[in-house]
């Protein structure tokens, strides 16, 4: 026995498809008046529950570079590895940053600071890693911190990856600064 199914032009109407759903909340409620604060408390609570994150909207806040001074030729900047997991990086990649940037070499202490040569102030660090945030951390799509860095094992490039509109860009790789090379005199 075969089955035919008609489709007719009525069926595929808009008015069609809205009757089809009043009468299933008509069905559904059986002649339930519903009032205002009702359906409001009801698109509050499926707001609530099919949320997707309750911290869309935050900020990243990261609290200033904490900066000491080691001698004359010096500076350490203390709250480093803090910085790094605030902004959830490895702290190699911006030990290669802040160094390319600041044309310097440094190194890291074990306790965590960051020891470069040379003398800084601390609005300078601050501008540093102010860029650093903006190139290699918030996501272009939606200005969410919420992102991960990732290195692409076949093109070598680096991709953020943000976990609020799952938008993907590529970065640059960071680039050395420019170290002159002296003759010494022997």
């Amino acid at each position: 026995m075969k089955i035919e199914t008609k489709i007719e032009t009525q069926e595929l109407t808009y008015e069609y498809i809205r009757k089809l759903g009043y009468l299933r909340l008509k069905k559904n409620y059986k002649h339930k008046k519903i009032d205002y604060f009702e359906l409001l408390e009801r698109i509050s609570r499926l707001l609530n529950l099919n949320s997707i994150q309750s911290d869309l909207n935050q900020k990243l806040i990261i609290s200033p570079p904490k900066i000491k001074r080691d001698g004359s030729k010096k500076t350490i900047f203390i709250n480093f590895v803090e910085t790094c997991r605030k902004i959830n990086r490895d702290k190699e990649h911006l030990f290669s940053y802040i160094t390319g940037e600041l044309g310097t070499t440094a190194s890291i202490q074990h306790g965590g600071g960051l020891v470069l040569k040379g003398k800084f102030m601390p609005k300078g660090i601050e501008i540093v890693l102010r860029n650093y945030i903006r190139e290699y951390v918030l996501c272009n799509t939606c200005k969410s911190a919420k992102t991960e860095l990732h290195r692409d094992t076949f093109s070598k490039l680096f991709f953020i990856y943000c976990f609020r509109c799952f938008a993907s860009r590529s970065v640059n790789n960071i680039s050395k600064g420019y170290f002159a090379r002296l003759k010494r005199k022997k």
